[in-house]
């Protein structure tokens, strides 16, 4: 009896092509006919969907390898040499060390069998061609990016604060149709960048900047405080830049990829930058400044060449450093429990200045309103209160609840009331939701009946074919949603396990209290507590699921 390992994978789920599915079952149909009533064999599947193949560090691929090495692996089984991946240095490492552990390989596409010599030779030089098919795309995709960046076009993504994306011309190539967007100034939003860059040149701190803008009530295009995150981003974009001869200068330093010859750098326009971010799974990171490619925009920039430089070098200066002031020892308890009843803003621990101790021998520290601190007392002027008397404060609180009595009773009705309305709504959005997702079906099966019908036009496929991503995009959207709102409905109807959980971490909490660390402590409160506010003289404890 052989063992087998299916291995499949796929970068995204698009609900159709090489699945991992299909994969799995194409490879189950090789087996057969290699080896006949498969009945006899053992046979574990490995599924990876979502991952890239540029490197082995992929949650199921990690987990059969480390089976495979504690033996009873006869073959480790793939579609394509892809799936496995696309870098020669990780298929070199891992075809030697599925030979040490006498294991070989098959690939069913391109119909390798590492049990042979030239079944390992062919592998090795397939792994090359994929990574050079890798390469040559990357280079591509850099060259189209060039390509694009001499045009200074604006590409799309979160138009920067002080521009709107303006649409200039669009025609149809190869029957697709091209729109080209600039960047259009918005005068009062370009006033708050001006005014940014000119505070930071004037106090080097983005920590101040950000208390101006508080203070003043100076808030975002989305009508929000700014952060000292959302300025350092405005800071360090060149798309600001006056796109002169010091900028070109700067940027030839920097070794970014110049798309244009310095001429172009004309002393209206402002800088274009491309592959400033890229896509890392699910999030975008920040690239290099020397994976940038740079260009004269359309746009024209209003922030002069010698400013934007000198704020670089400032930034450089001033990166983010922890806080001094932060509780050292840990003592605080309340810490992203305390909120503030006037601004909603976090309470958040400061020690005093000389760091004194209490009768306990204990730091002493306050709790300070975030917004207060950050804002100099202009948006919140709370005040503090007492960090070790608080936190001794909540913990009698607590440990004073009557958990078998009326308190208790009361508590829980409340927690019920709460728990049956959301329940409720819930239901009723489940089954509007379960509603659109029959209507959904219906509109995929009348679109389907497209490709059934006889003589169909290319162009009437092609549509029928994007109307149909569009139907499986919202499906998979509202499916999602269903199965967030089975999730509420279950923890809504386990009411009772919540009241005995709430009841169990009091009784807990009371036993054990006197002896627990800071962090079992801080535990038990999170395990209890909601929120706590304070008002400027009373706190107010909410347990969990409890309104405000």
């Amino acid at each position: 009896m052989s063992c087998f390992f299916i291995y499949s994978r796929k970068s995204k789920f698009t609900g159709k092509g090489e699945s991992v599915e299909n994969q799995v079952e194409m490879c189950r149909g090789y087996l057969e006919r290699q080896f006949g009533d498969l009945s006899g064999h053992q046979i574990e599947v490995f599924e990876d969907e979502g991952f890239s193949g540029k490197n082995l560090s992929r949650p199921e691929f990690q987990r059969m390898m480390g089976l495979a090495q504690k033996g009873g692996c006869d073959y480790i089984v793939c579609y394509r040499l892809d799936r496995i991946s696309r870098s020669v240095s990780d298929f070199s490492n891992l075809i030697e060390s599925l030979s040490k552990l006498s294991i070989s390989f098959i690939c069913i596409k391109e119909q390798f069998d590492t049990s042979t010599p030239m079944g390992r030779a062919m592998m090795y030089i397939a792994s090359v061609f994929a990574q050079l098919e890798r390469e040559t795309i990357a280079e591509r995709i850099r060259d189209n990016l060039q390509l694009l960046a001499r045009t200074g076009r604006w590409l799309g993504g979160i138009t920067p604060l002080g521009y709107e994306s303006q649409k200039v011309s669009s025609n149809t190539i190869d029957g697709k149709e091209k729109t080209l967007f600039k960047l259009s100034p918005i005068k009062e939003e370009q006033e708050q960048v001006e005014l940014i860059f000119r505070l930071f040149m004037d106090v080097h701190s983005l920590t101040k900047v950000e208390t101006y803008l508080l203070q003043h009530h100076i808030k975002t295009r989305n009508g929000k405080d700014f952060n000292s995150r959302a300025i350092r981003e405005i800071l360090l974009n060149p798309v600001y830049c006056v796109a002169d001869y010091d900028a070109y200068q700067y940027f030839v330093k920097q070794e970014t990829d110049l798309c244009c010859e310095s001429e172009a750098f004309d002393g209206k326009h402002g800088i274009a930058v491309y592959n400033r971010t890229k896509n890392d799974g699910d999030r975008q990171i920040k690239t290099s400044v020397t994976d940038w490619v740079i260009t004269v925009g359309k746009h024209k920039g209003f922030i002069k060449s010698e400013d934007w430089i000198k704020v670089q070098k400032l930034m450089e200066l001033n990166k983010p450093r922890i806080c001094a002031k932060s509780v050292k020892n840990e003592i605080s308890l309340l810490s992203g429990l305390l909120v503030c009843k006037h601004c909603g803003s976090y309470l958040r621990p400061l020690t005093n200045t000389h760091s004194q101790r209490n009768s306990e021998g204990n730091q002493t520290f306050a709790y300070k309103c975030e917004l207060k601190r950050k804002s100099k007392k202009q948006r919140c002027d709370i005040p503090n209160v007492n960090g070790n008397t608080l936190d001794k404060m909540v913990c009698e609180e607590v440990l004073s609840f009557d958990i078998d009595g009326s308190w208790m009773k009361d508590k829980l009705k409340s927690l019920r009331q709460q728990m049956n309305s959301s329940n409720s709504l819930a239901q009723t959005q489940a089954n509007v939701l379960n509603e659109r997702l029959v209507q959904i079906q219906q509109d995929m099966n009348t679109c389907l009946n497209v490709f059934a019908t006889r003589n169909v036009s290319d162009d009437i496929v092609a549509i029928a074919n994007e109307q149909m991503k569009k139907y499986l995009d919202d499906k998979a959207a509202v499916e999602h949603r269903l199965f967030e709102l089975k999730e509420e409905i279950k923890i809504s109807s386990s009411f009772g396990d919540q009241a005995a959980i709430l009841t169990t971490a009091l009784r807990t909490f009371n036993n054990t209290f006197h002896r627990a660390s800071v962090h079992e402590k801080r535990l038990f409160l999170r395990a209890i507590i909601e929120k706590i506010e304070w008002d400027g003289k009373d706190i107010h404890i909410f347990l969990f699921g409890e309104s405000a």
